[in-house]
């Protein structure tokens, strides 16, 4: 283990895997149609990465960019930045702990802690890693009932699964028209199922799509010792084929 943390592999060691990794928090009101988010508050975001809970520890805001960038991501030194966007009501977290492919979902995980958080408030995610196949978990809660988790290897059948693409629907109002745009099937099984598509037609629905012009800050943290061995595990620890 490194000093004042819980890696067992050095910070220069290389990340075997790459993925994306983005949960949405999104309060009432929702800001839908032309509206314009609010400027960045970085002192928010500090705060709510600090109570996210794959996060032991903020040790210091390393950088603000784009929305469209991202981090860097080569190294485990890497996999200590985690990207946090507050404007105004939507909140935008990007966290390579969301990422796990060994039986638990985090992503899952953090989206059931928000909700308790913050009752009124849509939350959707997605997270994936490419093998030779990507592995997702999706996640898309409206706070008036509808909760859709999908979790599993993209081209199998057998997925991990909780609510339905139709609830989504039903609850955030997605017409036939955007669905056909989106070529979202709705009778395709899991592993072909565009999650992303419906998880970003359902962002559509409660805030502003457009990234350029938005800013994150950039922390380096001290993930949680479960959040840490999972991250290793994850992006560095060999896969074995199945």
């Amino acid at each position: 283990m490194t000093d004042n943390d819980f890696w067992d592999c050095p910070p220069e060691q290389g990340i075997a895997q790459y993925g994306e990794f983005r949960l949405t928090l999104i309060e009432r009101p929702f800001p839908v149609g032309g509206s314009v988010l609010p400027a960045h508050d970085p002192a928010r975001a500090r705060e709510f990465a600090a109570a996210f809970g794959t996060i032991d520890t903020v040790v210091e805001e390393v950088d603000r960019i784009e929305a469209t960038e991202r981090p860097p991501f080569a190294t485990r030194a890497d996999l200590d930045l985690v990207s946090v966007g507050c404007w105004g009501t939507v909140t935008e977290v990007n966290d390579p702990a969301l990422v796990f492919t060994g039986g638990t979902f985090p992503l899952a995980e953090q989206a059931d802690e928000l909700a308790e958080r913050f009752p009124g408030a849509v939350i959707i995610g997605s997270a994936t890693i490419d093998y030779s196949v990507t592995y997702g978990t999706h996640v898309i809660y409206h706070p008036d009932g509808a909760r859709l988790f999908a979790a599993g290897w993209s081209g199998e059948r057998d997925w991990d699964r909780e609510g339905t693409p139709q609830e989504v629907i039903n609850a955030f109002g997605i017409g036939p028209d955007a669905l056909e745009r989106a070529d979202i099937d709705l009778d395709a099984h899991p592993g072909a199922f565009p999650w992303e598509g419906l998880t970003r037609l359902a962002l559509q629905r409660v805030t502003p799509l457009l990234r350029k012009g938005r800013t994150l800050s950039v922390f380096r943290v001290r993930h949680t010792e479960e959040a840490t061995g999972d991250l290793e595990d994850t992006w560095i620890g060999e896969f074995d084929e199945f």
